[in-house]
């Protein structure tokens, strides 16, 4: 009895040293995460520009500016065409890479580390690369083989800027999801596929009904990911376009960016942030849930 009482106390003392050493994160948690999103709220329905000491309560009426505001909603357009693009393209190329790096392939431990490499390059670091190289170098390279639609720059045009932009997204996000699909791939039983083999399943059959099934959770994890990061570009946009030409690049958090900080604008800033904020939780909220009821256990 009494050395259960002992247990016990060195327990509550344990849990009770693990509790204090986890205040100093909560606290950091609380002034630099939970924190500036109460003061983006408050500020959203009020007409702070980031100078005035005085806030006035404006109610919806910045919420009411946004929604009517045709650049925003050009913005979501922008957003959503892009993403889709994203999306597609990273899903399938990284699958599709995973596949052919998970056979027994020869070189395949080296093309891993080459691939994997732009996946820790700063997106800022890549764009101002990639502008150069789209701006300068293509350009000259066009000249001098004698192709005029080289000759012009592809961020400089409103019909191709987004896909210069989307080449770089794509080039430089393809490494992650193809680790996650490839550690997905892990899972899948070999008896099953052995047993499909020996029935006469052909290469597709046994993709569709064994591989595919056990890769949902991966799928969803890849998809969230990759669309968040489709909704939230900013880096590249920065780096390569700053939006333009003609608006035709700017994304949301893009505009954010122009509205709080080049317009001082920030209450209006403060509540297109918002806006952006719950359409990217409601995604991820959906299709965690559809996941959920596609999951193997």
């Amino acid at each position: 009895m009494k050395s259960q009482n002992r247990r016990m106390t060195f327990y509550k003392k344990q849990s009770i040293i693990l509790s204090l050493f986890a205040i100093p994160q909560a606290i950091v948690y609380v002034i630099f995460f939970i924190a500036p999103i109460i003061g983006g709220i408050i500020y959203s329905f009020t007409d702070y520009n980031g100078i005035n000491k005085k806030l006035n309560f404006a109610g919806l009426e910045n919420y009411r500016a946004v929604f009517s505001n045709s650049r925003f909603l050009k913005t979501v357009m922008f957003n959503v065409k892009y993403s889709a693009f994203l999306v597609i393209f990273i899903v399938s190329l990284s699958l599709i890479l995973a596949i052919i790096l998970n056979s027994s392939l020869k070189g395949k431990t080296m093309f891993r580390s080459v691939f994997f490499f732009p996946a820790v390059l700063p997106l800022l670091t890549m764009g101002l690369v990639f502008n150069s190289i789209i701006t300068k170098g293509l350009p000259q390279l066009g000249a001098s083989l004698g192709l005029e639609s080289w000759e012009i720059s592809l961020l400089s045009k409103p019909d191709t800027a987004m896909y210069a932009i989307l080449f770089v997204a794509i080039w430089q996000g393809l490494a992650i999801p193809t680790v996650l699909f490839l550690a997905g791939l892990q899972t899948v039983p070999k008896e099953l596929e052995e047993s499909a083999s020996l029935d006469g399943a052909t290469a597709w059959k046994k993709f569709r009904f064994i591989t595919l099934p056990f890769l949902v959770p991966t799928i969803t994890m890849v998809f969230v990911l990759t669309l968040k990061q489709g909704l939230m570009v900013f880096d590249l946009i920065m780096s390569m376009t700053q939006g333009g030409p003609a608006g035709s690049t700017e994304s949301m958090a893009m505009l954010i960016y122009n509205h709080g900080f080049v317009e001082r604008r920030l209450s209006v800033a403060m509540a297109e942030a918002l806006i952006l904020a719950v359409i990217v939780c409601t995604v991820s909220f959906i299709q965690i849930v559809w996941s959920n009821r596609k999951r193997i256990y």
